[in-house]
């Protein structure tokens, strides 16, 4: 596999799970892609910045977010390897959000006039960027009812068979468990709670025996039951749903990502 897709691995998975074969993604990685490095904490972009490129996570954990004038901080949207952080900038270059490294993170990015270049010859690949903003906006729609309408309970195992799926489809999980290194002080930014209650919403969960917390691994204890209190369905994120108790990053995915390669000789 050439330099350019082993970049892109996630990506190519997460597209596996959506049943393409990669290809039109080839056309990205030869584009010469601007790989980059960030430290845990550190602001990949910020509100009101302008730019020329997207940015595309090939490793750790983003988070976009919004900030108050009182300093308070929304966390909008968590972002895991495969996920564009600011799509949106190529059609509207100033971000109307910040995203910064949850973790320490790995990214490449592409210009927006290359992009351009690549849609206009390839109407598949202008397909599939249509289809990254909208499952990101299905997404949202989901967190909005998540905030709005589900109990605390709810909305935090919701969060969590979300990223278990997510996560799943671009082989950075467990067969029953993920990686999740957020605070109780993040986690309450993401769901809109205070850290308290976030603290007895995670001890309700553990009660219940669905999931456990340690080290900053969430082990699923049961899945159904946990996507039953959440009202947990998939589907909204276009992939093929890997339950907890399957083997992740499947051969299927894996074998897609590399049938990409041959194409670049």
């Amino acid at each position: 596999m050439r330099p350019g897709l082993i970049l892109l691995d996630a990506f190519l998975l997460k597209l596996a799970r959506r049943g393409h074969d990669g290809q039109p993604v080839t056309g990205l990685a030869q584009l010469g892609l601007r790989d980059r490095q960030f430290s845990q904490d550190q602001d990949l972009t910020r509100e009101g910045d302008r730019s020329a490129n997207v940015t595309l996570l090939t490793d750790g954990l983003a988070a976009r977010y919004k900030l108050l004038s009182t300093g308070r901080r929304q966390i909008t949207t968590l972002l895991v390897p495969g996920d564009f952080l600011d799509l949106s900038s190529f059609l509207v270059p100033r971000r109307d959000f910040g995203v910064v490294a949850v973790t320490a993170c790995r990214a490449v990015t592409i210009e927006h006039e290359q992009l351009r270049r690549v849609c206009e010859a390839d109407r598949a690949a202008t397909f599939l960027l249509w289809t990254e903003t909208s499952i990101e906006a299905a997404i949202q729609r989901e967190w909005l009812v998540s905030m709005g309408r589900r109990s605390a309970k709810g909305q935090m195992a919701h969060l969590f068979c979300e990223l278990m799926v997510r996560l799943a489809a671009v082989g950075r999980s467990e067969a029953s468990a993920f990686h999740l290194p957020l605070t109780q002080n993040e986690l309450a930014d993401v769901l809109g709670m205070s850290p308290v209650h976030v603290n007895r919403v995670l001890k309700e969960l553990r009660r219940d025996g669905v999931i456990a917390w340690l080290n900053y691994r969430i082990e699923i204890l049961d899945w159904q039951g946990l996507a039953e209190v959440a009202e947990f369905n998939p589907a909204y994120l276009g992939l093929e749903s890997v339950a907890p108790g399957r083997k992740t990053g499947a051969p299927r995915a894996q074998e897609a990502a590399a049938a990409a390669a041959p194409s670049l000789k």
